[in-house]
C-alpha cells in the first residue's frame, strides 16, 4: 500500500516499518530531510529484513525486538558567491550554481559525495573558468556554490531571496550530478525559463548531448520559485547518498560533456537576441 494508505489504517500504531530497496553493496540511500510525510515516524528496512519482520508480525505469539540509532545534528551553512563579470543594462546576466554540501556521515563511515555533488561543483568551476574571458561583451557571469541543499535547499533559498531584494534577474543554470551519463541528461525548468530552455536545447544539439525532461530536485527549484529563469541539469550519480559515492564512480567524459553543455548554453544566452525562436513553444 502507499504511505498515505498506511496512515489511514494504522489503528493506534506507534510508527511504520517500510520496505526499501538497497544497492549492490547493501546500502539504502540516505534521506536527511524532506517534506513532513505524515503523523507517524517511519523507519525503512531492507527487503529481507522487512520480509522477516512481516512473517513474525503475522505469526501468533511472536515477538520482535530491534534498535536503531537516531542522531540529530544542528548545523550552520555558508554559501560561496563570486561575481566574475558585471552585466550591462539589457545584457544577459548568467548565474552558474551547484551545491557543495553532502549528506554527512553514517556512524564511522564517511560519505564521499563524489557524484553528489563534487561533480556539479567541478563542472561549474571549469565552465566559469572558460567563460570568464570568453563571453561576449556586456554579459554578466556569477557563480554560487551552495550549502544546505541536502537539508531543504536552504542555501539557495537564502541566495534567491537576496537576489530578489537586490532587484537582480539572472538566468540560472544549476548542475546537480554529473557522474555518469547514461542516455540523456535530465533537465528541469522553473520560472520564466522558455528562452533559457530553448538555448539549452540548441546547446545540446550543438554539443551532441541528448537531453530529456526529468526531475532535478535541487537548488534550481528555489531560484525558479523566486521568479528567475532557472534550469537544473542532472547527469547521473553512482552510489547516490551512500558510502559508494566514490570518485571511481565518476566518468571523466561525463564531466567534460556537461561542462561543454553549460559553456555552450551560456555563450548562446549571452549572444542570442531576446526574440530567439524556440522549438518548445516560446511565443515571445
Amino acid at each position: 500500500m502507499s504511505l498515505f494508505d498506511a496512515y489511514r489504517d494504522t489503528h493506534g500504531a506507534a510508527g511504520l516499518l517500510l520496505r526499501r530497496p538497497v544497492d549492490a553493496e547493501g546500502w539504502q540511500f540516505t534521506m536527511l530531510a524532506g517534506p513532513d510525510p505524515g503523523p507517524l515516524p517511519v523507519l525503512t528496512l531492507d527487503p529481507d529484513t522487512h520480509h522477516a519482520v512481516l512473517t513474525v508480525a503475522t505469526t501468533a505469539d511472536s515477538w520482535l525486538a530491534g534498535a536503531t540509532p537516531l542522531r540529530r545534528d544542528d548545523v550552520h551553512g555558508a554559501n560561496i558567491h563570486a561575481c566574475l563579470r558585471q552585466s550591462v543594462p539589457a545584457g544577459a546576466d548568467l548565474l552558474l550554481t551547484a551545491h557543495y554540501d553532502g549528506v554527512g556521515d553514517h556512524p564511522g563511515l564517511r560519505l564521499p559525495g563524489a557524484s553528489d555533488n563534487a561533480t556539479g561543483v567541478a563542472v561549474v568551476l571549469e565552465a566559469a573558468r572558460v567563460l570568464a574571458t570568453a563571453l561576449p561583451a556586456g554579459a554578466g557571469l556569477s557563480v554560487a556554490l551552495l550549502d544546505g541543499e541536502e537539508v531543504g535547499a536552504l542555501g539557495s533559498a537564502h541566495h534567491a531571496s537576496q537576489l530578489r531584494a537586490a532587484g537582480a534577474a539572472p538566468m540560472v543554470i544549476n548542475v546537480d550530478g554529473a557522474g555518469r551519463l547514461e542516455g540523456a541528461a535530465a533537465v528541469e525548468a522553473g520560472g520564466p525559463a522558455h528562452r533559457l530552455l530553448a538555448l539549452l536545447d540548441q546547446a545540446g544539439r550543438h554539443t551532441g548531448i541528448p537531453l530529456t525532461a526529468g526531475p532535478v530536485a535541487s537548488d534550481n527549484r528555489r531560484y525558479g520559485g523566486a521568479g528567475f529563469a532557472a534550469v537544473g541539469i542532472g547527469a547521473g550519480m553512482g552510489g547516490y547518498h551512500s558510502p559508494a559515492d566514490t570518485p571511481d564512480k565518476v566518468d571523466p567524459d561525463t564531466l567534460d560533456a556537461i561542462a561543454r553543455l553549460v559553456v555552450a548554453t551560456a555563450h548562446l544566452a549571452a549572444a542570442a537576441p531576446a526574440t530567439l525562436s524556440s522549438p518548445i513553444g516560446d511565443k515571445r
